[in-house]
């Protein structure tokens, strides 16, 4: 009997899935560089989202088989979920639809070029966002809504299109030996191969402890389950400049119980996320500030920048 995917067609979706998944937060961290480059707390970081597409673009330019993007969506979202990532398990169902997208658009455009993995890539990328304010609503103003759709569409054609066919002529030997297309390709994919090398030996915090430094008498370091007895609950709306989170029930440890055990001699508290990304408060205005078990700072009665991700360090100034 001759199946539809053969062994090693299910070797290559298994490999590429494992790396898409791995690579996720790393991608994520990427993302949250561009945004503090860019001085934007929300949405910039949809520059790089193609490069979660990418992988089920390239595993369908490799196997050439339809199915294989909702495969690789689907498993890729599996590994992402019990590597870490953020979403829980809506990331299968995310990630997934993003595969059934793409195997869609690949089944109705037929030809496998350049210009078909790059609408394929671009739309599927684009869906994110599409499907986030469906079930999440983040983005209260329409216009900041379609910028950010059309970012994530931009990168998508990029990275998810565009970059992956260059990366399949190069592995598929097409490319020529010595070409100007080819070399960056190469180093496109060493820098980002050297950025992870670095991401994973160095950022990434896989223990999940928060460290307590600055103007105190003791300095120590806490992961979550140390305070959980001391769990507390509050309603807070998160409202941005250009994101919004209806009012909902967090629960975490309060700030002001970590901050108090250190002994603080300063003023001000300073909360560090992982890519750097800084926010200050009074150390008397710390009363209803709460970090969820996520390592995300809910900052009650503040503006939505304030609402700090993957915490990694608070300073007392």
């Amino acid at each position: 009997m001759k199946y539809y995917f053969q062994t090693k067609d299910l070797v290559k979706i298994a490999i590429i899935s494992a790396l898409g998944g791995v690579s996720s937060t790393y991608i994520g961290y990427l993302g949250n560089l561009v945004n503090r480059f860019l001085g934007v707390p929300f949405g910039a970081g949809q520059f790089l989202a193609g490069l979660h597409i990418f992988w089920i673009v390239l595993a369908f330019g490799l196997v050439k088989k339809e199915g294989t993007c909702t495969m690789v969506g689907v498993l890729k979202g599996v590994v992402e979920l019990f590597t870490g990532g953020k979403l829980g398990i809506f990331v299968i169902l995310l990630s997934g639809i993003q595969g059934v997208l793409a195997d869609l658009l690949f089944l109705v455009l037929r030809k496998r070029n350049v210009y078909t993995l790059a609408v394929a890539g671009g739309i599927a990328t684009a869906a994110n966002v599409f499907i986030f304010q469906l079930f999440f609503a983040p983005y209260n103003a329409i216009h900041f809504f379609t910028l950010v759709a059309l970012i994530s569409f931009v990168s998508g054609v990029a990275f998810a299109g565009v970059f992956a066919y260059n990366v399949l002529n190069v592995v598929e030997g097409r490319e020529q030996e010595y070409s100007m297309r080819k070399a960056l390709t190469l180093v496109v994919c060493a820098a980002f191969m050297v950025g992870g090398v670095y991401y994973y030996t160095f950022v990434y915090k896989t223990s999940g402890k928060i460290e307590v430094t600055g103007d105190v008498e003791q300095a120590y370091s806490f992961m979550y389950e140390d305070f959980s007895l001391y769990e507390t609950t509050v309603e807070a709306e998160m409202v941005g400049q250009y994101k919004y989170e209806p009012e909902t029930q967090y629960t975490g440890i309060p700030v002001s119980l970590i901050v108090e055990k250190a002994r603080p001699q300063g003023t001000t508290v300073r909360i560090i996320a992982e890519d750097g990304y800084t926010v200050d408060f009074s150390l008397d205005r710390i009363g209803e500030l709460i970090i969820t078990r996520e390592r995300r700072l809910i900052a009650k009665g503040y503006e939505g920048s304030y609402w700090v991700q993957d915490i990694v360090r608070i300073e007392i100034l």
